[in-house]
Order: C-alpha cells, then structure tokens, then sequence
C-alpha cells in the first residue's frame, strides 16, 4: 500500500535515489518545485482521481515548510485535510534539503499520518568505506590512499565524490587497477580552487565573481561553513601580519605565519586596502555568524550573504 512521505536530506543522490525506490519505473509522475506553485494547486492535483484510476506519484521538491520556512495557517489546515483524507491513487513525496524542525505541528501530523525518511550523507569512516565500496562495486580496483585521495578532492562533498566515481567507467573497463597517479589526472581540483578563488574576490571585493562563485557552490550543495573558515583564516592572517609587521622583518614574519614568500606578498598587497579595525570587524562577524549558523538562529547561506553584501558596501 502506497502512502505519502517527507524525504530529507543533505545529498541530492541519495535524495532522488529513494524517489526512484518509491516511484518505480511509474511513468505517471508530477514534479513541483514548492518555490513556484502554490500548495493550494498541489494539494488539488494530488486529489485529482483519473478516470482509469492509475497510481500517480506528485513529487514536491523544496518542501522547506517542514524547518525554517512558515507555512500559513489556512495552508496548513489544507494539508492536515489532505492527510486525514488522502486520495489512495496518489503518492504524494514531499522533499527537503533543508533540517527539518519536528517541534511543528505539521511536522507531527506528518509523522502520525505518513513516512518521514531522513537521510544524511556518509561521513569520516562511514564515507571512506561507502567511496571505496562504490569503486569497488564498479569493478575497480583501487588502495586506500586512492579512495582519500578521491574524498579530499572533492571535499568530502558526496554527490561530488559520487559523480566522479561515475566518470571512471567511461574511461575504464572492469577488473582495472585505479592509480592514486591516475586519479590526480582524473579528477579536478576545481571545487578546492575555487574556493581560494572565492577567498581572493571577497578580498578584492569583487561582488561578480564572488556570488558567480557562490552560486556554483550552492548547486554543488557545498557548505557555507568551509568558506566562512577559509575566509577567516585570510581575515585572520592580515590581521597578524598588520602587528607582526611593525617588530618583525619578511623572513620572521613568514616562520611566524608558516607562510612562503608569495603567500606573504599577497597578504602584504592585500593589507594595503584596508585598515586594521576594519578586519578584526569582519573576523569578530564571521566568528558571530559561525556561530549562529551552529546553533540555528540564522539561515547558513543568507547570512554569510547578508555578510558578504556588507563587505561589498562598506
């Protein structure tokens, strides 16, 4: 018996992989973006019975009512009616990248009147044993300092890390060994350059290429929280070469810092743009913001925009 679910997840493959568990090879399917349509029209198709009365499957994606995003009241009522009286000859499959708040009350209807799925990506261990099984299920072979080398590529990003995997079958037949050689000319450090890219346009307050970059991130489902660190640490580095460099010369400022002189130069350079006061500001912000994204207050990515957008003004 068929039923309706909320799916969540941090990871777009593992999200539309238990879409396709739940839809089949069903060719009667309907895909709302919940962004676009309003639940009124959605709830209305759902209810909708063909005359041949066939399965159908109404997939709602950005379905972010379930966490931070309010539903309104008459919207919820409308949906708690649907549940209690679902149409039989509909799967309806709500879906959320988003965490969801299970405090709410339709939150609670939803888990008394249907199925909640919540499905996080592999970590750590879990996702170093689920990459080496997912080359391995390919026919690969491949040793343990390839599969890192194929996590930290990526970033540990696994929709990321799934499509690169992929791309080895087109390149390789089954039962082939899989050098770490290898993998360093498959696979692009794009994603990691990209992101010291993103560094040195905030840096250079370059709005275009920074919210370019920023949008690439989001369709790669990237964590705002790696660029909030990474931009840190640069504000971080300025800061310390400011102090250090009235009682310090290059050499001892670049042993304190861990830095080569072309790292040193560019911070110098970098320096010149602004004053002292101006980046301890930005680093206490970015530490607030961090903090805040941790702990639930402030949505991760319209904050550190929020963030990014008052750099570029000030």
């Amino acid at each position: 018996m068929e039923m309706n679910f909320l799916i969540v997840s941090d990871s777009k493959f593992l999200l539309d992989d238990e879409i396709k568990k739940i839809v089949k090879d069903s060719s009667n399917k309907i895909v709302y973006n919940y962004n676009d349509v309003d639940l009124k029209s959605i709830l209305e198709e759902a209810g909708y019975i063909s005359m041949f009365q066939d399965m159908k499957y109404v997939i709602v994606k950005n379905a972010n009512f379930f966490g931070k995003e309010k539903l309104t009241d008459n919207n919820s009522q409308l949906l708690i009616n649907y549940l209690n009286n679902p149409n039989p000859y509909t799967t309806l499959i709500f879906t959320t990248y988003e965490a969801v708040d299970k405090r709410k009350n339709i939150f609670k209807k939803f888990q008394d009147l249907g199925k909640i799925m919540e499905i996080k990506a592999p970590i750590n261990l879990e996702l170093f044993k689920t990459v080496k099984g997912l080359v391995m299920k390919k026919g690969y072979l491949i040793d343990d300092d390839g599969v890192r080398y194929i996590i930290n590529a990526c970033l540990g990003n696994y929709d990321l890390i799934y499509n690169e995997v992929d791309k080895l079958s087109l390149l390789y037949k089954e039962n082939s060994k899989i050098s770490l050689n290898t993998l360093k000319e498959l696979i692009s450090l794009n994603v990691r350059d990209n992101q010291f890219k993103f560094v040195d346009a905030v840096i250079g307050k370059n709005i275009l290429l920074t919210f370019s970059l920023i949008k690439d991130f989001k369709s790669l489902k990237l964590e705002p929280l790696q660029l909030i660190n990474l931009l840190a640490r640069e504000y971080r580095l300025m800061i310390i070469e400011r102090i250090l460099e009235k009682k310090c010369n290059q050499k001892q400022i670049m042993q304190e810092l861990k830095l080569a002189d072309w790292q040193l130069q560019k911070i110098i350079k970098n320096n010149e743009m602004y004053h002292i006061d101006d980046l301890k500001d930005y680093l206490l912000s970015l530490t607030k913001l961090d903090y805040e994204i941790k702990a639930g207050i402030k949505d991760k990515w319209l904050g550190f925009e929020s963030f990014l957008i008052n750099v570029f003004e000030y």
